[in-house]
């Protein structure tokens, strides 16, 4: 009975171990995809600023504008930063 009993108990670590496991890849992939429109969204932001430049060099822009939107794509890059960190946190508790 005890080969049983520990089998049993092995068994009941091991589906403990996977379901753990598979939870971790579950969050990792929510935040990959959230990686992914943060570096979208960085995209989009340096195509804004490109034609704001341009058009600032036209005089019908404001420096104003451009920092805004260079501000909006440093807080972006932190988030995306901070989502790669909480990865790697993930992947230390495996």
């Amino acid at each position: 009975m005890d080969f049983l009993d520990d089998l049993g108990k092995k068994i009941g670590e091991t589906v403990k171990v996977v379901g753990d496991k598979s939870q971790q890849i579950v969050e990792i992939g929510k935040i990959n995809i959230e990686i992914g429109k943060e570096e979208a969204a960085v995209k989009k932001l340096y195509t804004k600023i490109g034609e704001a430049v341009y058009r600032a060099h036209l005089g019908e822009e404001t420096a104003e504008n451009i920092e805004n939107l260079c501000q909006e794509v440093t807080q972006r890059l932190q988030r995306i930063e901070e989502l790669k960190e909480k990865i790697n946190e993930l992947k230390s508790q495996a």
